[in-house]
């Protein structure tokens, strides 16, 4: 594949709303980017939004989650950084909104443990971690539907939590914490004390909770250190009736060698027959904890393991995969549920030269000169080079599975594909039969986020569009981009003003409405430059899904709410409190068992602040 092959899109840069969203003059710093981005607030909040431009739309309803991480110190990677959960209220023309910190039981207890050995401290910029009490766990990457009014948020570093979505109080972690293995390796687990609260898990952001059959599919990985030690390394794939113990199935290759993942799995697909498990595109060098900032680029492929649902058998132990690698590289993939004639039809982003595990530490050295100012150390660097949109189908057979490369399509368009971040479509996390329409967040380029060490380390990546040479040294504001999966062309799109970052876009359907594109895409703005002055930059824009390039039909704003660099987002009709007979894990006698081994002040905590909320 060379740069010939690339699909561009047809459509032209969209014209800015004059009417309230034009950007003010370059601000004296030199730079645009709302710095604001990095903080907001610690406390709940709750209030009502107003309308800052536009008009509501009279068809527009339902309910909102959103997850955002807040940096707690200087270098911390934002997305990874503390936890909130925001819902959105739309109700008669009234749109409010309430907005919690996401409470798990180790972020409660960073909150309040002041002992030498017991604090957490912040490894290479990316986790947490105490010496006595093990890692933190923030639960910030995604609010998943469970269906019967049962709600889940998930995160790559931990267990996932069940939440009520009327109080956006955790209720429950899901499993037990024996049901989990340690992702440590071996030389590291046994150096780990039995005493800790809080173990390292890794495991998807993306669990699937499959409505059509009520039942949960997620992953647990670990045992290696990246590409060391991977004869430790295993992947179990386990399935959750949402109701009672796990079950869970190690993986295995044909020639009898357990799977493993050598960077993260941000992404786990299931269609009507298979589960798929992507290696994805976001890896922490072993050495970052030990603080080195030397960078390791990831590789242009993603390694993928196929399961036949009907391999998995209760009471076996292992479950045999296919495996394959995709000639490009992506974190977010989805799906068509259907999969006829055992073809398996999947979207992501094409994400080439950029690492979104690298976030820019404070006053290292810029590509295009000078330093990273301590105002977003921590804030991810930028891209070094254009993304992309693709498609790819698998065809599984009896024994084996394999790319049809005939299928295969990338869309890249210099003006709009930088920094490819989250999709939005009808039906989040919860696949169609067949695609027609996803909406995609462009997060946009910086110059002055491209530091050094990144730029060099990406210099000579397969299929650069841009070479380091070449990059713009101008800004490339954030972009929203509509897919047609039929055509695999942008078929619409929406460029902000210059001082906006927008993340986190979501569909939400419209009253009566059935097709993919009908309703609106609601997204997650920072600006510099407010589109009223007396309003603090945070905001909401709402676009009409069938014409985002007449831009957003209204912008919603409050001074109470503040939000930070934003994740995933769910939209879900209706909303009521959480059955009080569902599912709850037993992780307080966990707590329990091992509070005696712990100081005063940890017991005191567990005491006052965790036990009663999880027990």
């Amino acid at each position: 594949m060379n740069r010939r092959d690339f699909i561009k899109s047809a459509c032209a840069l969209s014209a800015l709303p004059t009417i309230g969203l034009s950007s003010e003059s370059t601000p004296m710093d030199g730079s645009s980017f709302p710095t604001s981005i990095m903080n907001a607030s610690l406390s709940a909040q709750s209030g009502e939004l107003d309308i800052l431009f536009g008009q509501l739309p009279d068809d527009i309803y339902g309910h909102i989650f959103m997850c955002e991480g807040i940096p707690l110190e200087v270098d911390q990677l934002t997305p990874n950084g503390r936890g909130a959960l925001t819902r959105i209220d739309f109700s008669h023309a009234r749109v409010s909104f309430t907005r919690k910190m996401i409470n798990t039981p180790s972020a409660i207890m960073q909150e309040h443990v002041t002992g030498l050995f017991d604090k957490f401290s912040l490894l290479g910029g990316t986790v947490y971690f105490s010496m006595n009490l093990g890692f933190m766990n923030y639960c910030n990457t995604a609010p998943n539907y469970m269906g019967n009014n049962r709600f889940a948020l998930s995160y790559e570093g931990g267990m996932p939590f069940e939440f009520d979505a009327t109080t956006l109080e955790l209720v429950t972690p899901i499993g037990e914490i024996s049901e989990w293995k340690t992702s440590l390796p071996p030389f590291a687990d046994v150096l780990s004390p039995d005493k800790w609260l809080f173990p390292q898990i890794r495991t998807t952001g993306h669990p699937y909770f499959d409505l059509e059959t009520q039942e949960c599919f997620t992953i647990n990985y670990g045992g290696n250190a990246g590409d060391s030690g991977t004869r430790n390394g295993f992947i179990q794939l386990i399935r959750w009736d949402e109701e009672g113990p796990f079950e869970s199935w190690q993986v295995k290759l044909r020639n009898g060698s357990n799977a493993y993942i050598s960077a993260t799995s941000h992404s786990l697909s299931v269609t009507r027959q298979f589960v798929l498990i992507f290696e994805t595109a976001a890896r922490v060098e072993n050495s970052r904890i030990l603080g080195f900032r030397s960078v390791t680029p990831q590789q242009h492929r993603t390694p993928v393991w196929i399961i036949r649902k009907a391999d998995l058998i209760a009471g076996h132990v292992d479950v045999l995969a296919d495996y394959l690698e995709l000639d490009f590289d992506t974190s977010d993939i989805m799906c068509n549920y259907n999969d006829d004639s055992n073809v398996v039809t999947l979207y992501g982003q094409y994400l080439g030269a950029m690492d979104k595990s690298e976030p820019q530490f404070d006053w290292e050295q810029l590509f295009f000169g000078g330093r990273v100012d301590e105002n977003i150390a921590g804030y991810p660097a930028a891209p070094v080079d254009v993304g992309g949109l693709v498609r790819a189908r698998i065809q599984v057979n009896v024994l084996s599975a394999t790319e049809i490369k005939a299928d295969f399509s990338i869309i890249r368009d210099e003006h709009l594909c930088w920094d490819m971040n989250d999709p939005a479509y009808r039906g989040h996390f919860q696949f169609p039969d067949t695609f027609e329409h996803i909406y995609w967040s462009a997060i946009g380029y910086r110059p002055e986020h491209l530091v050094k060490r990144v730029a060099k380390a990406y210099e000579d990546y397969p299929n650069r569009y841009c070479t380091n040479d070449s990059l713009p040294q101008a800004a490339i504001p954030s972009a929203l981009i509509h897919m047609d999966c039929n055509s695999m062309t942008i078929s619409d799109s929406y460029q902000f003003p210059e001082d906006c970052v927008m993340r986190t876009p979501q569909f939400m359907s419209a009253v009566g409405s059935s097709a993919q594109n009908e309703g609106y895409v609601l997204t997650f703005v920072v600006r510099k430059n407010p589109t009223q002055v007396e309003n603090n930059g945070k905001e909401l824009w709402i676009f009409d899904a069938q014409n985002l390039g007449q831009g957003p039909v209204c912008i919603l704003g409050s001074r109470e709410l503040s939000f930070a660099t934003t994740n995933h987002a769910l939209w879900v009709p209706s909303i009521g409190p959480r059955p009080v007979t569902a599912y709850k894990s037993n992780i307080g006698q966990h707590f329990l068992d091992k509070m005696p081994c712990h100081s005063s002040e940890v017991q005191d905590i567990l005491t006052t602040y965790i036990l009663p909320q999880f027990t």
